[in-house]
C-alpha cells in the first residue's frame, strides 16, 4: 500500500473516531406510565362495595359455638366487656348482653354497635360474614363508641365495619367532632382479612381509626379496602405488623404511618393513593422494615417517606407516581435501601436524600419525568450511594446535590433534563462512571 493511500486510510480511521466521541448514546426506552382511575366517589349511605363473604365461608358458617363467654354491660359507661370466651361472635354476645340498645343485628348480616366494646385478655372476639356483613358502630355529633382490643384478640373476615348515624343513616363523615374507631393495644391482638374499613377515626391520640399500639401488641391487615380514615393504618411501638394486599385511600392524613419504635414490618403490594398527606410514611425510631411492590399515587405530600432514625429499612419495586412532591423522600434517617423502585411525574422530586440523612443505598431506580429533581441530595446528607440508576426528563436537574457528602454517583444513565448534574455552592463532583448526555443546557453545572 502506498504513503498516499496509508494517510487516507489513517484520516478516514481518525475522522470515525471523532464522529463516534460526538454521538450520544441511544436513550433509554420512553416511560410507560400506570393508567390509573379518577377517585371514585363513595356513597355514605351505602358504603360497603364487597359481597360480604370470608375467604373461606364455609369454615365461617361452620364454626364451632363460642364456649365460656364471659360479658357485662354497664350502663353508666356505656361499655361492654368481654373478658372471657374464645371465638366470640356477635350472636353469642348480643345474647350474653341482653341489651338491644349495645348491640343488635338490625337487618340480616347488619349490626349496630351501641355501646363501647372492650375485648380484654383470654377472651377473643371474630366478626366474619356471613353471620356479620356489616358492622355499623354508633358515632354521630351526639357522641361515638369505639371497639378496643386491650389483650384479647379480634379477628375479622370479609366484614364492612364503619361509623353510622342512625338518626341521618349515613356514616359519619365529620371527624372534628369525634368518631368510631378501632385499636389493640397492651398485647391486643387485631388481625383483619377481606374486609371494609370506612370513615373511622379522628385526631385524639390512640383514635386515628386503626391502630396497634404498644410492644407486643400486633397482628396484621390482608386484602382489605381502607377508606376515609383519619390515618389509614397507625402504629407505636410495636413489632412484626402485616400490612398487604390492601387498597389504602382518601384518608383525612397519612395512608399507612407506622410510628414511633414500630418496627420489623412488612408493607407489601398495598395501592396506596389520594391520601391527605404521605402515602406511607414510616417515622421516628421505625427500623428493620420492607415497604415492597406498593403502587403508591395522587397523595397529597410525598409518596413514601423514612423519617427521623428510621434506619435499616428496605425500600423495594414500588411505583411511585403522580404525588404532589417527593415520589421517595429519606429525611434524618440512614443505612436504608432504595433499590429497583420506579418514580415518576412527582410534582417535586423523584428521590430526596436529606436532613442528615447517612449512608443510603439508591440503586436500579427508574427516576423520570420529575417536575424538579431526579434525585436530590441536600441538608448535610452524606455518604450516600447513587447507583445504577435511570434518570432522564426530569424538568430540573437529573441530580442535584447541595451538601459536602462525600457521595458515590456510579453507573448511571442521567439523560434529557436541564442539566445532567447540578453542584449547589462548593459541593464536589462525586467520582464515579456514568453516561450523562443529551440535557438541553449543560451536562454538569458547577456553582451557586
Amino acid at each position: 500500500m502506498n504513503k498516499k493511500l496509508l494517510a487516507r486510510v489513517a484520516l478516514s480511521i481518525i475522522a470515525v473516531g471523532l464522529a463516534l466521541v460526538g454521538c450520544s448514546p441511544a436513550p433509554p426506552p420512553p416511560l410507560v406510565a400506570r393508567d390509573v382511575a379518577p377517585l371514585a366517589v363513595v356513597d355514605p349511605a351505602q358504603p360497603c362495595s364487597r359481597a360480604g363473604t370470608p375467604a373461606d365461608s364455609s369454615a365461617a358458617a361452620g364454626a364451632p359455638a363460642a364456649t365460656g363467654v364471659k360479658a357485662v354491660f354497664d350502663r353508666a359507661t356505656n361499655k361492654i366487656t368481654l373478658s372471657s370466651g374464645d371465638g366470640v361472635t356477635l350472636t353469642a354476645l348480643s345474647k350474653a348482653v341482653a341489651n338491644e340498645a349495645a348491640l343488635t343485628e338490625v337487618n340480616p348480616g347488619e349490626w349496630l354497635l351501641g355501646a363501647n366494646l372492650e375485648i380484654s385478655g383470654g377472651a377473643s372476639l371474630v366478626v366474619a360474614a356471613p353471620e356479620v356483613r356489616w358492622l355499623k358502630m354508633s358515632s354521630s355529633p351526639q357522641g361515638y363508641v369505639a371497639l378496643t382490643v386491650l389483650g384479647g384478640k379480634f379477628n375479622v373476615n370479609g366484614t364492612c365495619i364503619t361509623s353510622w348515624d342512625a338518626d341521618k343513616k349515613v356514616v359519619d363523615d365529620e371527624y372534628q367532632d369525634g368518631r368510631s374507631f378501632l385499636l389493640a393495644r397492651d398485647g391486643g391482638q387485631m388481625n383483619i382479612d377481606r374486609a371494609e374499613l370506612r370513615f373511622l377515626g379522628h385526631s385524639e391520640t390512640e383514635s386515628y381509626g386503626l391502630a396497634w399500639r404498644l410492644e407486643g401488641s400486633g397482628g396484621s391487615i390482608t386484602n382489605s379496602i381502607i377508606s376515609h380514615l383519619y390515618f389509614g393504618l397507625y402504629s407505636f411501638e410495636v413489632g412484626g405488623l402485616v400490612v398487604t394486599d390492601n387498597e389504602v385511600f382518601s384518608s383525612v392524613v397519612y395512608g399507612i404511618d407506622p410510628h414511633t419504635g414500630s418496627h420489623d414490618m412488612k408493607i407489601q403490594r398495598n395501592v396506596v393513593h389520594d391520601n391527605g398527606k404521605h402515602g406511607i410514611i414510616l417515622a421516628e425510631d421505625c427500623t428493620d422494615s420492607v415497604i415492597s411492590d406498593n403502587i403508591v399515587y395522587r397523595n397529597q405530600h410525598h409518596g413514601i417517606v423514612l423519617y427521623l432514625r428510621s434506619d435499616r429499612n428496605t425500600i423495594e419495586n414500588n411505583e411511585t407516581f403522580n404525588n404532589l412532591a417527593q415520589g421517595v423522600n429519606i429525611n434524618e434517617s440512614s443505612n436504608n435501601v432504595v433499590r429497583n423502585n420506579r418514580v415518576y411525574n412527582n410534582t417535586e422530586s423523584g428521590i430526596g436524600v436529606g436532613q442528615n440523612a447517612s449512608d443510603n443505598l439508591v440503586e436500579r431506580n427508574e427516576i423520570r419525568g420529575n417536575e424538579q429533581d431526579g434525585v436530590r441530595l441536600v441538608s448535610a446528607t452524606s455518604k450516600a450511594d447513587v447507583r445504577d440508576n435511570v434518570i432522564g426528563e426530569n424538568t430540573r436537574y437529573g441530580v442535584y446535590i447541595d451538601a459536602q457528602g462525600p457521595f458515590t454517583l456510579s453507573g448511571n444513565t442521567i439523560f434529557g433534563s436541564r442539566a445532567g448534574v447540578a453542584l449547589n455552592g462548593t459541593s464536589p463532583m462525586p467520582p464515579g462512571d456514568n453516561k450523562i448526555y443529551d440535557n438541553s443546557e449543560i451536562d454538569v453545572k458547577s456553582g451557586d
